[in-house]
């Protein structure tokens, strides 16, 4: 059928026929009989009937796709490429799977890479961006336009696209990806509609897909795939693993750092460098030719800006940035608003995947982090102003969630908790910006942090020192603040330096406290506690018997008789009775202790345990055996300052000559089974890293070689490298008993090669 229409006619106007279509004065619009299209009558002149063919009758062309990629540069997926390959559809119903995960995960380049494998088992294999209602009907449009051209010239955009979802919905082997869909009702009803096909989605959002999708998050690479990604770039670098570890594998940002790395012919080291030194720089780096809107610093800001409406959203995303990227407790969120409102903020960060909420925990990519505390005044999500503030309340939230006293065991779990968002805040805020607040933090953490973990004593080193500066310059040099900080670094001065280095610290430190605090405050007994041990380490055993006493006596006064504090001292005390009057006053003291402590505290309080391992130590010792704690520092001072242990060696041998035959202490079956007991609860109950536990194993290999039975050989050589493995390969100790046992070795040596010379110098 064909016709010309007088638009300015007012002549009634007759048509019959298969879709005829009659037109008279000013008609603007008219439908033809199959398939309803509507004619848009005042701006054509002639219509052909087979411009028009209704969607049920179109066939597809063969292999007719739009895909932009085809992902030839793709790792890793195996699992999730598996499940879309052994998915099959149900009866009357389109199988649908959506992708969901943070930005620069790789959603699309994945959708990708299985669409263009499948792209000769589809057909139509079509790419639609789906970021919203209209960007869905403009791809449906252009899938119509795609499979019959001539609708381009005859058909407006809406009708257009209701052709192409008739098309899907009477059709089937077509692929449809939809990729980057913001809000799941925007293409629900196509899902609803189109049930004879396959439809592939991706998304940022995590949830409203229960009843439409088959839902499969995505997480980052492994570590072995984001090297293999970064090294098919950029080739081989012996830093790779360093700096992909530094991006957290996230895809997007391993594949600009390696092209930027290769466009430049900059090395891993160099740019890890530079990340540190100008991150805003490096995250807003693509390569030449690339996306500026798709760099890591970008690449987030679009969800930022549908968050806008949830300023408290916003808030603690700003703040997360400042904690360790996981386990961060919701807890620390609950003075920004009531229940509801932050419940509700967490909520919409996790709809867009921007973090995972774990039971009373958030988790947050450690790219959005540093994102997140980018200052860009330009930036309406990261003003100057914002990201202050967020460090500030981050570090309110941290301090105001510290327990009153972290040396007593009941606020471990508290303080395991908070303590990597403390070392993460402390790593990223400037020392200069320091307030109260963080001093406070800062002292508490590294105090908690010395007294459970070796191999945390040079990080709770690092803290303290920056906590002493900033109380300084906030409340003065002679505030209690900066004193508790002085002793604290003082303690671990003596931990991790030699005597010669520490015995200043201490002596300083105890002058500051007497002269302000006075002789009995809690701060001056704890600086006294150090100076006896330093006393004891120094070889002067007197003094460290007075300044045991000294601290005992105080403690009670101050304290109870059934403090913690006042327990470390008996035990003080008791092995300074070891180096003066002997071993057997010594051993009794410490019964006693332990009988006390676990009648205030229980058999398995931490206090109890420590005091248990102690009096285990000195179970075995002969009771002749004294002067130890001078040999020990004399030992500690050669070995850490490259002094002749040899001697040092010698000279004990003579010590010990001297004493004569000493009584020999074999443990019996029951204190083996006791020993071994003492370190499972330990390890159970402090941790494989704690002091105590460290102190336990010691126990146990002595009275493994105090049996002199080869069947506990095994044991013994095994604790000896988990006692190695606790105190870590930095640990200086570590280094003076590695030195210590080779002069032990080069001593014993030169007795024998002495013997055999004397033998062969007797007359035959």
């Amino acid at each position: 059928m064909s016709a010309e229409f007088d638009k300015t006619s007012s002549v009634d106007a007759t048509a019959s026929g298969t879709s005829a279509v009659a037109a008279g004065g000013s008609i603007k619009q008219a439908l033809t009989g199959a398939g309803s299209v509507a004619w848009h009558i005042e701006n054509v002149g002639t219509l052909i009937p087979d411009a028009c063919p209704s969607a049920e009758s179109v066939d597809c062309p063969a292999r007719l796709t739009n895909l932009h990629s085809r992902a030839s540069l793709f790792i890793g997926r195996d699992r999730e490429l598996d499940v879309l390959e052994e998915a099959s559809p149900v009866s009357g119903q389109s199988l649908a799977h959506v992708l969901y995960g943070l930005g620069g995960i790789g959603k699309s380049t994945l959708a990708a890479r299985w669409a263009s494998a499948h792209s000769t088992s589809h057909a139509p294999v079509w790419w639609i961006t789906a970021d919203s209602r209209d960007s869905v009907d403009a791809g449906l449009s252009d899938l119509a336009a795609a499979l019959q051209p001539s609708l381009r010239t005859v058909l407006p955009q809406e009708q257009l696209t209701e052709w192409g979802a008739r098309w899907l919905a009477s059709h089937t082997g077509w692929l449809l990806v939809l990729d980057n869909v913001t809000n799941p009702a925007d293409v629900e009803p196509l899902l609803a509609r189109a049930a004879t096909g396959r439809f592939l989605i991706t998304s940022r959002r995590s949830t409203g897909w229960h009843g439409i999708a088959d839902e499969m998050p995505l997480d980052v690479l492994s570590m072995d795939e984001a090297v293999n990604l970064f090294t098919r770039i950029r080739g081989e670098d012996e830093d790779t693993a360093e700096l992909c570890a530094e991006l957290g594998c996230l895809p997007l940002a391993v594949a600009q750092a390696a092209a930027y790395c290769k466009e430049t012919d900059c090395s891993v080291r160099a740019y890890l460098d530079d990340l540190a030194a100008y991150p805003d720089l490096m995250y807003a780096e693509t390569e030449v030719s690339g996306d500026h809107e798709r760099t890591v610093a970008r690449v987030w800001h679009i969800t930022l800006d549908r968050l806008a409406s949830d300023p408290l959203a916003v808030r603690i995303l700003l703040m997360l940035g400042w904690f360790a990227p996981e386990a961060v407790p919701r807890s620390l969120f609950t003075s920004l608003g009531t229940p509801p409102a932050v419940r509700r903020a967490l909520g919409r960060l996790s709809a867009h995947s921007m973090v995972t909420l774990s039971g009373d925990s958030v988790s947050v990519h450690r790219l959005v982090q540093a994102v997140s505390r980018l200052r860009d005044d330009h930036d309406p999500h990261q003003r100057r102003e914002a990201i202050a503030e967020a460090r500030e309340a981050a570090t309110k939230a941290l301090a105001d969630a510290l327990p009153d006293d972290v040396q007593e065991a009941s606020a471990w779990p508290v303080m395991r908790a908070l303590t990597p968002h403390v070392e993460a805040l402390a790593q990223h805020a400037p020392p200069a910006e320091d307030t109260a607040d963080m001093a406070r933090l800062l002292t508490a953490t590294g105090d908690y942090m010395s007294r459970v973990g070796l191999r945390l004593a040079h990080r709770a080193f690092s803290l303290l020192r920056r906590a002493e500066a900033a109380a300084t310059r906030i409340h003065g040099a002679d505030s209690v603040e900066a004193l508790n900080a002085r002793v604290e670094v003082a303690h671990l001065t003596r931990m991790l330096r030699d005597v010669a280095t520490a015995a200043p610290v201490s002596e300083r430190a105890l002058a500051d406290c007497m002269r302000v605090l006075g002789a009995e405050h809690r701060v001056t007994l704890s600086a006294r506690m150090n100076a006896q041990k330093i006393a004891a380490l120094s070889g002067d055993q007197e003094g460290a018997l007075r300044l045991a006493e000294e601290t005992l006596a105080g403690r009670t006064r101050v304290l109870g008789e059934n403090a913690p504090a006042t327990f470390d001292a008996r035990i003080a005390v008791a092995l300074a009775l070891v180096e003066c009057d002997g071993v057997p006053r010594a051993r009794a003291l410490l019964d006693e202790v332990v009988t006390d402590c676990a009648r205030v505290f229980g058999d398995e309080h931490p206090q109890t345990l420590a005091a248990r391992s102690t009096a285990a130590v000195l179970a075995q010792q002969p009771d002749a055996f004294g002067g130890t704690m001078g040999i020990i520092g004399r030992i500690m001072t050669a070995a850490a300052g490259d002094g002749d242990v040899v001697s040092v060696v010698r000279d004990m041998a003579d010590t010990f000559n001297s004493m004569g035959p000493l009584p020999v202490v074999r443990p019996t079956e029951e204190d083996v089974a006791t020993a071994e007991r003492n370190l499972d609860v330990c390890l159970r109950v402090l941790g494989d890293d704690h002091v105590d536990s460290l102190a336990a194993r010691l126990a146990l290999l002595q009275v493994y070689a105090g049996t002199q039975e080869e069947r506990y050989a095994e044991p013994a050589a095994r604790l000896i490298g988990e006692v190695m493995a606790a105190l870590g390969e930095d640990n200086q100790v570590v280094g003076i008993l590695t030195t210590f046992a080779q002069a032990l070795q080069t001593y014993v040596e030169e007795l024998v090669d002495g013997d055999e010379a004397d033998d062969s110098a007797q007359p035959n």
